[in-house]
């Protein structure tokens, strides 16, 4: 007669033996080892959970810092130009791209001056140019640049940030100084060339 594997035997023992061990429980042992073995797989799936959402959450997040900036060219074009732009710095683990920048107020209105997207990397930023579009209303004169930076996730999910661009002189000197002259500006591009004046006649005695 051949002879059984011992490992044969080992099994084959204690899975009698759990079987006589769980027969020898009551009803109720029963379902309480049953519920106890629910809350175990239950409490594993939470923590699996809760770990890969704050990993997916890490990857998505979206940090940045903004800042309002100005470049100006005293003879290009001749007469000079004044540019506005907002420099986003992608503060975040992923690359994002921005797709718009859109801000108003009583008398500005501020966006991208092209409809392009700007892949930002992380740790690094990018100076976005600017249309500054000038209404000169009667009233108080702003005291901040609210904007809405749209962008895209690396996974292409869209994310909107509102921030207040900062520093606000470079703009709303020009802002002040041109309505304090010409009023009457609606709609007028200031990111650009610079505005002419005409020079007042002299009638007086040559």
């Amino acid at each position: 007669m051949t002879p059984t594997p011992t490992g044969e035997l080992l099994e084959s023992g204690n899975t009698r033996a759990g079987r006589e061990r769980w027969a020898a429980l009551s009803p109720a042992a029963r379902r309480l080892v049953v519920v106890l073995g629910v809350l175990c797989v239950v409490a594993a799936g939470l923590v699996w959970f809760r770990s890969w959402s704050a990993e997916r959450e890490l990857r998505n997040r979206v940090a940045l810092t903004t800042a309002l900036s100005i470049s100006s060219s005293s003879t290009t074009p001749p007469g000079g130009q004044v540019g506005y732009y907002v420099v986003v710095r992608n503060e975040g683990p992923r690359r994002v791209s921005v797709t718009s920048v859109e801000g108003t107020t009583d008398r500005l209105r501020l966006r991208m001056r092209d409809d392009a997207a700007r892949p930002v990397d992380p740790g690094t930023e990018t100076a976005i140019p600017l249309s500054v579009l000038l209404s000169c209303m009667p009233g108080p004169g702003e005291e901040q640049l609210p904007v809405e930076i749209s962008l895209r996730r690396a996974d292409g999910g869209a994310v909107t940030r509102r921030v207040d661009l900062r520093p606000t002189a470079p703009l709303l000197d020009v802002v002040t100084t041109l309505c304090g002259v010409r009023p009457d500006l609606r709609d007028h591009e200031i990111s650009g060339p610079v505005l002419r004046f005409e020079e007042p006649l002299d009638n007086g005695p040559n």
